[in-house]
This record gives C-alpha cells, structure tokens and sequence, in this order.
C-alpha cells in the first residue's frame, strides 16, 4: 500500500464520527453533535426530535440530513436559542464529513456567535471543538491547536471530563499528523486515562486504535498489534461494533505498510463486513479501497479494480468527495497496474482536481509522479504538457473566482454599512421623537402647575381677605363689650356670612391647589400627612410604605403620583366602601413603582368608568404624559389593586 493512502486512512478514519449510544453525542473522534442533552423548542418546533433525526442519516445520507436541517431553520421564529445552536452545528457537521470545509466553518462560526450570545460554555467548548478539527484536515494545525485548547480549557473548568478527553484525541491526531508521534502518543494516553477513569469503553477502545496508529508509524510494530489487539477485545466485549470496524482498519492500514499483504487482506475484509453490519457506507468504502490497493499490489487487478469500482459507487450514492479523490487515486494505480495508461491518466486527474477542490492546494507539481517509468518519453511530455494547461487555466478560474467572491464580500460589506447607518438613522429619529414627546409632556405639566399657582395666590388673597373681614367682626364683638345685642347680632352673622363665602370658595377649587407640604417637604412627607388626616376618622385605615426612595423625586412625577393617589383614595372611600387603603412605592433602577390596593367591593372591568366617574381616565392621562403604564385588578367582592409603572431617567432622580 503506498505511503499516500496509507497516510489518508490513518487521517481521516480516526477522525470520523464515532457514536456514543450511553451518552447520545456524536463525536469525530472527537466532533460533537450533541443529540440529546439539551432538550427544548426553537420556536413552534421541536429541535431536539428534528436533529435527532438528521443525525440518524448523517453518515449514510448526509444530504438529507443536511435538508431536514435546512428547512427547519427557514421555519424558526426564535433567533436565539440552545435549539439554534445546535442546528447549526449539525448543519456544519454534514458539510464537515463530505470535506466541505468552508461551509462547515460558516455554520460553525454562526453556531459559537449564539453560543456566545447565551453564554452557553458547553456549547462553545463543542464548535471550538468542531473549528479545530476543520483547520486540523485543511492543514492549519497552529489554528487547530489554538481551538483545541481553548476547548479544553472549557470542558476541564465545568468538569466534562468525556469531552475533554475526545479533544485531547483530537490534539494527538494533530501531533500524529506533523509526524510528531511522541506527543502524539502523549496526547492519546491522556485521552485514554480520562476515558478509563469514567468508565467509557467505546471511548476507551477509540483511544487505544489511536494509540496503535502512532506506534505504527515507527518501529514498534509489536506495541501497535498490541493497541489494536486490545480494542478490538473491549469492543467485542461491550459488542461496538463500529469500534471494532475501526480496530480492524488500522490493524490493516498497518499490514499494508509492512508490505503484509495476506494479512491485510483479511484486516480490510474484516473491516468492511463490520461497516456493512452496521450500515456504515462510508467506512465500509474506505475498507475497499484499501482492500484493492493491496490486491493490485499482488497483481489481483481484476479483482482491484471489481472492488474499488464497488467502493467509487457508494461514494456516488452517498455523493462523499473524501471519497472520490481517493478513489480515483487508487484507480489510477491499478489502470497503470494493468497498463491502461489513459484511464490511468485521466483518474489522476480528477483525483488532483477534486483534492485541489477540497483542500485549495497547488497541484501542479503531483503530476509528476505518475507514469514516468512505465509511459514511453514522448508521450508522457505530451500528456503531462496538457494536464499543466488544464492546471494553468483552473488555476485562473480560481483567481477569478476568489476575486469575485472578494468583490462580492465588498459589496456585502457596503451594503450592511448601509444598512448599519440606516438602523443608526432610524434610532436618532426614535430617539429624537421621545424627547420631544417627553418635552411636550413636562411642558403641559409645568403649564398646568403653574397656573395651579397662580390660582392658588388667588385664592389665598381672596381667602385671606374674607377671612380678615370675619376676624374683624369676632374682634370687634371681643373688644367693644358696650355693644348692644342686635349690633353684637349683626356682626356675627356678618362674620358667618365670610366664614361661609370663605369655606364655598375653598370647597369648589381647593381640588386643584398643591397642598405646600408636597411641595416643601416632598411626596412622602405629603402622603404620610394625608393618612394621619384620614386615620384620624377612624373609617379607613390608610397605610404608606416604600422602598428604595431615599430623597425626594423631580417634582412633575411626585405631583403626578399625588393626585393620583388622591383620585383612588377617592374612589375608594365614595365607591368602593373600602375601610382599607394601602400605598406602596417602589424604587428600581430603571421605573418606579405604584401600588394601591383596596378591600372595598371590587368591581367588573367593564364597570370602571361608571364607578370611577372618569377619574382613571385622568390619572391614565396623567401618567401617559409620563411615558408610564396603568393596570387594574379588580372583582366584585375582593378589592381593586391598581398598579402605575413610570421609567425613571436621570431627570426624575431629584427635584
């Protein structure tokens, strides 16, 4: 078996989805598509039954799993959600298998931007997991280490000790692929020990094939027979079967590198009865390939190509580029075998074409190593001279279709600076719309304070001055003692008369005069008056708490909040016979809260205006003017609790 597919088994068949059936999470040996921990709706659907589902066929179908996925997010309303998430990993796993590696990462990083967004550490941990498994396969083993660790890091601080020991596999898969088997077989003992320490047997047995690859790779072949022989044993044991397939595989991969073709045959067999048992169509292909790598080594051509033409159709069917370029690999090594030097030819060129398509490698130079000792000299210069032109011009095609897709991300780029600005536009308008609303407001409500001042000088010199006509009568009744009893008469019925006047003046407007203790002393101070003046009765009990306020508030709210404390206190003791009245106000951050709850007799939603009398009406408009909100609870025969809520701004802090 050569070096090349030998190396391409080793990579690719340690890090392909491995099910874990006791904790229902799939992993790359080490990809993690969570299936059941996190349960939940994404919307109107059930996300948890719907990636079920997809990742039922994710490997033997992973295009329609990819449209089961596809459509349920055209069909999600909540944009950030546990479900989302994991859709969207899963969606870039399907791409993930088939080496689509720049469509894997677009769901990958769309996945970790909501992750983020909901401080899910789990999650995160996992599309770090995932991100560094795509660079790892594309070759960008700096970033794939980062990720790596980042994911690590994450699973070790909230105990997952499962998924950390999968990405320490992962970490010596990488070490593995830089030809650094020593922290290779580092990586994979730590990963062994967490998998054996929390008893996970399918783990276990991933890590020890793993462990047997990195010793395949030097001179202790008896080691990696070992590793092998061992999982294969707790495979068989807990009956993982796919564990088993992967034992065989690299027991096989191993053989081939020996040059042990008999028993490789019989490894690859093995491997692709287990894959076929288990409905694994991808391993089951890679077997067959190897299997006819090694038979037309042997020179069984006839039976090589039979077995790798089988492989190629599986490949179609579950339509697996990984697949294909190492088909037509193998299949351009046995043409060559058997001397078909253009079908040779031309499967070297798609393999080439296809890797360049997945991986974004300069191939040019791998076309040397086909034909040249076999091919006579001028016709392998001609041949070679033709695959360098379609080389050149698909060389071009790319550079003009990476300078599209640069163009396209600038216009891209544009369009939502656009629509940045615009967004920024709309708000200044909202913004500015709200303050002039708000400056509208305060400027009805100073209006209407200061004319409330005005009348309240007024009357207190009308008041005054009637007053001072009375107390001039009692005084002089008081002080003139000769005064004859039909003058004392008239005097004091002139002094009722002002008394009078006075008191029918006060009466009909003293409704809309700011009591001076509110004004002086603040709404509190002015609230706690009027219960000691209700109490006073002894027909209701008027009660006054608060929380959070700690100095008086701007002076429009604390008028506001005063009379309408008044108009409930009002309706409660004219319309609801109540003989209870409790005030709460409370303090937030953000909006102050009013609460007024009676015991009187309730009443039907419907009823509020004929038993207010249109008072709610005034005190809705009232705080409307505030930018606040008004709720009533009421039932006949359980009281009415009515509830004002106002947004505080810096402006309502203090007077």
């Amino acid at each position: 078996m050569s070096t090349s597919l030998t190396t391409h088994f080793r990579n690719l068949i340690f890090v392909m989805l491995l099910f874990y059936s006791a904790s229902g999470r799939m992993y790359a040996q080490g990809l993690f598509v969570r299936n059941s921990e996190v349960k939940g709706n994404c919307g109107d659907l059930n996300c948890d039954s719907i990636v079920k589902q997809a990742l039922s066929v994710l490997y033997s179908s992973p295009d329609s799993a990819r449209v089961i996925l596809t459509n349920t997010l055209e069909l999600v309303s909540v944009q950030q959600h546990a479900g989302l998430v994991r859709l969207q990993n899963a969606l870039g796993a399907t791409y993930h298998i088939q080496a689509e590696y720049g469509k894997a990462l677009d769901h990958y990083y769309i996945a970790l931007s909501i992750a983020n967004s909901l401080q899910d550490s789990t999650f995160i941990a996992d599309v770090f997991n995932n991100i560094g498994i795509v660079n790892l396969k594309t070759g960008n083993y700096k970033e794939a280490l980062e990720y790596f660790h980042k994911a690590v890091m994450q699973y070790e601080r909230s105990g997952q000790k499962r998924n950390a020991a999968s990405t320490y596999n992962n970490m010596g898969l990488l070490f593995h692929e830089i030809n650094n088997p020593d922290k290779a077989k580092v990586n994979f003992k730590v990963a062994l020990d967490g998998f054996r320490a929390i008893g996970d047997s399918i783990g276990t047995s991933a890590a020890l094939s793993n462990m047997g690859m990195a010793y395949s790779k030097g001179t202790r072949t008896d080691s990696a027979i070992y590793f092998f022989d061992q999982a294969a044993e707790i495979s068989a044991r807990n009956n993982n079967l796919y564990g088993l397939c992967i034992s065989w595989q690299g027991r096989a991969n191993l053989y081939a590198s020996l040059n042990f073709n008999l028993q490789a045959v019989e490894a690859y067999t093995q491997s692709r009865e287990l894959a076929r048992q288990i409905k694994q169509p991808y391993q089951e292909a890679f077997a067959m390939l190897g299997l006819a790598e090694v038979l037309a080594a042997d020179n069984h051509t006839d039976q090589a190509l039979a077995t790798a033409l089988e492989a190629m159709k599986i490949a179609a069917e579950i339509n697996n580029q990984v697949l294909r370029y190492q088909g037509h690999e193998v299949l351009s090594k046995i043409y060559e075998k058997r001397g078909e030097l253009s079908l040779s030819l031309e499967n070297y060129r798609q393999f080439t074409q296809i890797k360049d398509e997945l991986l974004n490698q300069a191939i040019l130079h791998q076309i040397y190593n086909l034909e040249l000792n076999t091919l006579h000299q001028a016709n392998a210069l001609q041949q070679l001279q033709i695959e360098s032109q379609k080389l050149s011009i698909s060389k071009k095609n790319n550079q003009l279709y990476f300078t599209i897709a640069v163009f396209t991300l600038v216009i891209l780029g544009l369009y939502l600076l656009y629509l940045n600005f615009r967004h920024r536009q709309k708000a200044r308008m909202q913004k500015t719309i709200i303050l002039l609303n708000e400056k509208k407001s305060r400027a009805a409500i100073e209006a209407e304070i200061q004319e409330r001042q005005r009348i309240g000088r007024e009357l207190h010199d009308g008041l005054g001055q009637m007053l001072s006509v009375a107390r001039l009568h009692i005084s002089v009744i008081q002080q003139k003692k000769q005064l004859s009893e039909n003058r004392k008469d008239e005097l004091l019925q002139a002094a009722i008369h002002s008394v009078d006047e006075a008191f029918d003046e006060l009466r009909n407007i003293s409704h809309n005069l700011a009591p001076s203790l509110l004004s002086d002393k603040g709404l509190m101070e002015a609230l706690k008056n009027l219960a000691d003046h209700i109490n006073q009765s002894n027909q209701l009990k008027m009660t006054v708490e608060s929380f959070g306020i700690d100095a008086n508030l701007d002076h429009l709210l604390e008028h506001t909040l005063y009379r309408a404390i008044q108009e409930l206190l009002n309706n409660a003791i004219k319309h609801a016979l109540a003989d209870s009245f409790t005030v709460q106000l409370i303090k937030g951050e953000q909006e102050l809260t009013l609460m007024v709850e009676d015991n009187g007799h309730g009443f039907e939603l419907s009823e509020l205006e004929v038993q207010a009398g249109g008072g709610i009406n005034n005190i809705r408009s009232r705080v409307e003017n505030l930018n606040g909100s008004i709720f009533i609870d009421s039932l006949p025969g359980r009281g009415t609790i009515i509830t004002i809520v106002i947004p505080l701004s810096k402006k309502h802090e203090t007077a």
